[in-house]
């Protein structure tokens, strides 16, 4: 990079990282004299207007977050064509570089690091910011281990046209993709779980469970394929975190965790061991201080509390290996790295399951057969739902009536009066139904259903939201291209006179923030500069006073009087000086003029002429009007 030195602010030391989308250089603040990360876009960014909109805004947004889990963003900033993001410099690893360098992490390791990555979500997701790229290389270790930092909140968003477009160009991401982002469909706020749990599956399994030829395969997987363990795998990994996964991964937003909340909340279940006693392959106690644990915890039964009655639970010929107090306290496990130690229980478990009982092989068919039996009632149940019986008719059939606009409590009270259940399966957003009310419902109205059956409805979240960019300053049809992309149309647009280019926006009626999606914003948009108005000229008057007089007579003689009449006439009107357009003699004498003409006395000429008969002079008088002697 050219410059040393950006915004005359970041000094740049080191560069330390390099991905799809920017470059990360080590840079001091001179200002505040701090170690900052800078985050410098690629070059075949800059010049598209609309990303560098959409990337300062939402860079903007994150800087509004103050979260432990979070990696702070101080300032974003330009420098000529160089575009950057100043953030928190974290002096760690990313969580990619630690699982490539050690495999798969212990349990309580990886449990940890989820729930702090669930905690940055939340505190995201409250804000209504969704990262769409959560991925191992975009989580940061501090040194120590102890905290977990989520980056690039602000420019996911930014670039998941790009991501979409062309996966392959950041690195990683189609491998965490969600499916309804591999759809291009609208995101909630789960799809960042969904990429949460693969990040989990990378860390406890040592691998990402989907792999292809192409980042279109690999996406098509994400679609369609459910994410598996091997057996040696089942039986390493506790089936409470396998479990989490497992809700994690779910294809349907709807069946996974709504929220990062209660994400959280059963990590922390499993992190505090209140499912320990029903896991059987649950016995990774090497990570964590055993002294703080209940010894009936490792005495290869289950607690006392939930074993009041022993051959309730129990049979005398419970294989017992896998509880067996060797595991936990033979000097051999603690003398031998982690790794070892992992070896030698694998080895153990290996021999436990060769030395399966047939009692043993006899329970696991129970087990099975229990489980049919679940499956087969979760079917049935399945059949219920969509409006079949399996069992015939029981009781005469109901309508599904129409919930479709009802409020849930609307909804719940129109069931209720008729015997049916209320189930709701989500929310969505929706422009053409209000917030808070019913969108879809399954099943569809005037099926037959039976007492006790249940409808499933999705509820309206209200118009989506949309944010709303900065136009200002681009042209007319810039603006308006860019209005459209972000779900916004062009309102009214008044044009004046202005010092600005002509079709450059000069306002506009919504700016910044967020906004319902169809909505239109007004602009005012320059015409140019105001053309320059000619002063009148003052024409000055070229006839002479003869002609002038000879005009006034030509258009004011019309009524000629009798022969021998003298036109000797007294103005005596409200006139203003000099002016022609008083009481005046307009009756001149049918028989040529020989008179002279009447002097001008007080500035005012007579413009009668004389009589007929000899030379009388005809004097033309005073004006006494109220406008005082002219």
């Amino acid at each position: 990079m050219g410059a040393t030195v950006l915004g005359n602010r970041y000094e740049i030391l080191r560069k330390i990282g390099d991905g799809g989308m920017a470059f990360v250089y080590q840079a001091r603040d001179k200002l505040l004299n701090r170690i900052v990360a800078v985050k410098v876009l690629r070059p075949e960014y800059v010049d598209d207007q609309e990303f560098l909109v959409k990337f300062k805004r939402e860079a903007e947004a994150v800087a509004s977050l103050s979260h432990p889990n979070i990696v702070n963003v101080y300032d974003v900033g330009e420098d000529g064509k160089v575009h950057y993001i100043v953030m928190e410099y974290v002096d760690g690893q990313n969580l990619k570089e630690i699982i490539q360098n050690e495999g798969c992490l212990e349990e309580y390791t990886a449990l940890d690091i989820a729930k702090q990555i669930a905690q940055a979500l939340s505190a995201a997701h409250r804000n209504g910011i969704i990262h769409r790229d959560i991925k191992p290389h975009n989580i940061l270790i501090s040194k120590d281990g102890r905290l977990v930092k989520v980056a690039d909140f602000g420019i996911a968003k930014a670039v998941s046209s790009s991501t979409m477009t062309n996966m392959g160009s950041v690195i990683g991401s189609v491998h965490y993709i969600s499916p309804e982002q591999a759809k291009g469909k609208h995101l909630t706020s789960n799809a960042d779980l969904y990429s949460l749990g693969i990040v989990m599956y990378e860390m406890i399994v040592g691998r990402v469970p989907f792999v292809g030829d192409s980042p279109i395969s690999i996406a098509l997987k994400h679609i369609n394929e459910n994410i598996t363990f091997t057996e040696e795998e089942e039986v390493r990994i506790p089936k409470s975190v396998r479990t989490i996964i497992g809700k994690l991964t779910e294809k349907e937003p709807a069946n996974r965790y709504q929220t990062a909340e209660e994400l959280i909340e059963d990590i922390e279940f499993v992190e505090n061991n209140i499912d320990l006693p029903y896991v059987k392959d649950y016995d990774n106690f090497a990570t964590s201080d055993m002294s703080s644990r209940d010894p009936s915890m490792f005495n290869g039964r289950r607690p006392a509390v939930y074993n009041d009655d022993e051959d309730q639970y129990y049979d005398e010929d419970y294989d017992d290996d896998y509880y067996d107090s060797d595991d936990y306290y033979d000097d051999d496990y603690y003398e031998e790295d982690p790794k070892s130690r992992r070896d030698l229980k694998k080895e153990k478990k290996k021999k436990a399951r060769k030395q399966e009982t047939p009692k043993s092989r006899r329970r696991l068919k129970i087990i099975a057969a229990i489980l049919i039996l679940i499956l087969m009632g979760y079917g049935v149940a399945a059949m219920k739902y969509f409006g079949f019986n399996p069992f015939g008719d029981k009781g005469e059939d109901i309508a599904a009536p129409n919930l479709i606009n009802m409020t849930v409590e609307q909804a719940q009270n129109e069931l209720n009066s008729k015997g049916l259940n209320l189930t709701v399966k989500s929310q969505e957003y929706s422009n053409q139904v209000g917030e808070g009310k019913i969108i879809s419902q399954t099943p569809s109205p005037d099926t037959k259903l039976k007492k006790g059956d249940s409808i499933g409805v999705i509820v309206s979240k209200g118009n989506s939201k949309v944010p709303v960019p900065n136009v200002v300053g681009l042209k007319l049809t810039q603006a308006e291209k860019l209005l459209n992309d972000n779900g916004l149309l062009l309102g009214n647009v008044k044009y004046e006179y202005n010092s600005a280019e002509e079709g450059t926006v000069l306002s506009q009626s919504l700016i910044g923030g967020s906004n319902d999606e169809g909505q239109k914003v007004s602009l005012v948009v320059s015409k140019g500069r105001e053309p320059k108005k000619e002063k009148p000229s003052i024409i000055e008057n070229t006839e002479t006073p003869s002609e002038d007089l000879n005009n006034d007579i030509d258009n004011n003689n019309t009524n000629p009087p009798a022969t021998g009449e003298t036109g000797n006439n007294s103005n005596t009107g409200n006139q203003e000086n000099n002016n022609h357009s008083g009481n005046q003699n307009t009756n001149p004498p049918t028989t040529p003029n020989t008179g002279s003409q009447g002097t001008t006395q007080g500035g005012q000429t007579n413009q009668n002429p004389g009589t007929t008969q000899g030379q009388g002079s005809n004097h033309g008088s005073q004006n006494t009007g109220s406008n005082g002697m002219n």
